[in-house]
């Protein structure tokens, strides 16, 4: 006996690797309990109560509840393999807790823990008991000596019955035998499981939600089908595997009332959700794919609530009533991502892109006419005004040639004159179209101009460094001439002062003038002066109340 312990007893490293391996599998067996608790619990809540505002904060604590049970996975690895497996999960992007939830479930890593806390704790179940058992036989039968007379039939293993002392010392012999065997096959279990974890809870290149970028993308169902399909096929074979071994239990225990359809429902319910939260993920993003996963889980719960009816027995449709509310919570969803293609907002939406249409074609049309008075102007001086001042200077010459003939000389005066009233007539109609001042060297010294041909004491105050487009400079600067005009006219040789500022991209025109105030807003200047500024959606307002003096305010919006 002595030789045959000495010749099978494990080494000091591989004691510590069965150590490690059995102590794995005793923290699985815990664990796997309280995931498949928390996974069945946070499924079954979240699902029965998701019709209320209740439902989605206990689906957003599943997920984290999920969540934290992969964590203490991947800590359990490291008890075999010396550090925890490790992990990546996207950083949260938005602090509300519905944002949260959507976050969630939009992540791959989420329901690689959601397909862990279920299916990897029935395999960790599974696999971590095998474990147990094995290594129970093995010590069972190294110590039957000790404890098989306490048995009124003898110890049982299997097909055989053990009850003498020299059976038990066999038995002992036999188990030193299988600690090797026991040992490796344990340590299989170990590797297998590991394997597993490690294919669901490790990180990849998508743990963020995003592809590899060293992946080669041709299309959605051939980059992600393989992936996707695996999972699932794994958890329908699971889910057929459980009903049928508590369906056989039942057959076992004598039949009666048949309460594995309970089982079966609550497997295929998971076979489901998983099949709705795969092709979640395969759908392209977008506010659709929350109306889609919205109504695929309205009709499971309906689903469920209909055949948990018929299992009970009929009677009243009680489902109508959460199928209803569902329905109406439904249609608001989807009232509110679909909102732009009703009739109603659709006929808004075409009145808000015609305004932007008019807006902009208007501003095109403003812009072409300043262009347009500016190319006349420059006609008028460059081509009728200097054939005027030529003739002008013609009659004067002739003038002074027929001298002695003072009939003559006074028609040739007066042509003259009239010549030099055309001119000035002339020029006084291209200063009104575009001042050529204001071409040249911009607003503020066309106004500083407008101050000192006026007939009272102006000052100017213009701080803007920068030119705004040609149409908002003309628009601003007949404001401050038709204002500095009304003031000659009704101030009574009272001063003025004209204020030129830019603020948050709006030119502001303002006229003031010391007069006795009193200035009709509805006036004929002023009203054209209005509709010159509201044409560039700008507002022009008046103040002039009586013996307080007058002012003329004018705001331009400016694209610099």
């Amino acid at each position: 006996m002595l030789l045959v312990v000495s010749r099978f007893a494990p080494t000091s490293a591989t004691a510590q690797l069965w150590g490690r391996d059995l102590l794995f599998h005793l923290a699985g067996v815990l664990t796997s309990v309280a995931g498949f608790t928390l996974w069945t619990a946070g499924v079954s809540l979240s699902m029965g109560l998701a019709i209320t505002y209740f439902g989605l904060l206990l689906a957003l604590g599943s997920l984290l509840a999920f969540r934290w049970f992969a964590r203490v996975e991947r800590r359990r690895a490291a008890i075999v393999l010396g550090a925890p497996i490790e992990e990546h999960y996207p950083e949260a992007q938005d602090g509300r807790w519905t944002a949260r939830l959507y976050e969630l479930m939009g992540a791959r890593t989420t329901w690689r823990d959601f397909h862990w806390a279920g299916l990897g704790a029935l395999v960790v179940m599974a696999l971590s008991g095998l474990a147990i058992s094995l290594w129970g036989n093995v010590l069972g039968l190294i110590t039957l000596p000790a404890w098989y007379w306490a048995l009124p039939d003898g110890a049982e293993f299997g097909l055989f019955s053990i009850g003498t002392l020299p059976g038990a010392f066999a038995a002992t012999a036999v188990g030193i035998l299988l600690v090797p065997v026991c040992g490796a096959v344990v340590h299989a279990l170990t590797v297998a499981e590991l394997s597993a974890m490690r294919w669901l809870l490790a990180p990849r290149d998508d743990a963020a939600g995003q592809p590899s970028p060293h992946a080669t993308v041709s299309g959605p169902s051939r980059s992600r089908g393989p992936a996707l399909a695996l999972p699932l096929a794994l958890h329908v074979s699971l889910a057929l595997l459980t009903g049928l071994v508590v369906t056989i239990i039942w057959a076992a225990a004598g039949a009666g009332y048949f309460w594995p359809i309970w089982v079966w429902q609550a497997v295929g319910l998971s076979v489901v959700l998983d099949v709705i939260m795969l092709r979640t993920q395969a759908a392209r993003p977008g506010p659709e794919r929350w109306v889609a996963l919205h109504r695929e889980l309205a009709a499971t719960i309906s689903a469920l609530l209909i055949s948990i009816w018929l299992i009970t027995g009929l009677g009243t449709f009680w489902p109508f009533w959460p199928m209803l509310g569902m329905a109406v919570v439904h249609a608001l969803h989807v009232l509110i991502v679909y909102r732009d293609r009703l009739p109603l907002r659709a006929r808004e939406q075409a009145l808000v892109e015609r305004v932007d249409v008019l807006t902009r074609t208007r501003r095109g049309a403003l812009d072409v006419q300043a262009a347009e008075l500016r190319r006349i102007e420059r006609d008028l001086h460059d081509g009728a005004q200097a054939r005027l001042v030529a003739l002008s200077m013609q009659l004067g010459r002739a003038e002074e040639r027929v001298g002695d003939q003072p009939e003559l000389a006074a028609l040739l005066r007066s042509a003259r004159e009239d010549a030099g009233a055309a001119i000035t007539e002339l020029r006084d109609l291209a200063r009104g179209i575009a001042p050529p001042i204001l071409a040249d060297r911009g607003l503020t010294a066309a106004i500083e101009a407008l101050g000192r041909r006026a007939a009272i004491d102006v000052t100017v105050d213009a701080d803007p460094d920068r030119r705004p487009l040609p149409v908002v400079e003309t628009a601003a600067y007949f404001v401050v001439a038709e204002a500095l005009t009304n003031a000659a006219k009704h101030a009574g040789g009272a001063a003025a002062h004209v204020t030129l500022a830019l603020r948050d991209d709006v030119l502001v025109v303002e006229v003031a003038d010391e007069g006795p105030g009193g200035a009709d807003p509805a006036g004929g200047g002023l009203t054209g002066l209005r509709h010159r500024v509201e044409a560039l959606d700008g507002t022009l307002s008046v103040v002039s109340p009586s013996g307080g003096g007058t002012t003329i305010r004018a705001e331009l919006p400016c694209a610099w």
